[in-house]
């Protein structure tokens, strides 16, 4: 396995397989705020993201988000969401997250899944960690500063996977 594959692909949250969650025995769904579930700039959640974690909560699935995003952005997001748990200022792919909400849920790596649009961030982190791990394509073309040196790398990493034919960019699993 390539620790910047995901185990799975999608286009949006919006279009996530709630039952291939069940099916790989996920309990937990660790979420990324930026440019996964809004834009980086969008202070507060969209009807679209308030439906998601309701969406998810009502198929027996516990949701908290993991953003690297500074404390402030990360707890005023949360506290907009009915989430269990909110982890700001992560560090992923630092273990940090990863293991408080092992601690926190009381759940094993293997049923928790973490849903991101970074290989570098939470696909690395996620696979390193043994998280079931979703890449979503980033939903706005802006990004932080710092965050535009990851995707000049990540780039790289879709040329690879593209060549091993492990991954093909618009091809997604949903």
């Amino acid at each position: 396995m390539n620790i910047f594959a995901p185990d799975y692909y999608v286009q949006s949250f919006k279009t996530l397989n709630i039952q291939r969650l069940h099916d790989h025995g996920i309990q937990l769904l660790l979420c990324d705020i930026d440019n996964t579930l809004v834009a980086y700039d969008e202070e507060v959640p969209s009807q679209d993201v308030v439906d998601f974690i309701h969406k998810l909560k009502m198929n027996g699935i516990e949701v908290a988000l993991c953003s690297n995003s500074p404390s402030s952005r990360g707890k005023n997001f949360g506290k907009h969401l009915p989430v269990s748990k909110t982890y700001p200022f992560s560090c992923k792919p630092f273990p940090f997250c990863f293991k408080k909400a092992m601690k926190d849920h009381g759940l094993k790596a293997s049923q928790i899944a973490i849903l991101g649009d970074q290989m570098y961030t939470d696909i690395l982190g996620g696979n390193i960690w043994g998280l079931y791990t979703i890449l979503t394509a980033p939903i706005a073309i802006k990004d932080r500063n710092i965050t535009k040196v990851f995707r000049f790398f990540e780039e790289l990493i879709y040329g690879y996977l593209e060549k091993k034919k492990i991954l093909k960019r618009g091809e997604f699993d949903d």
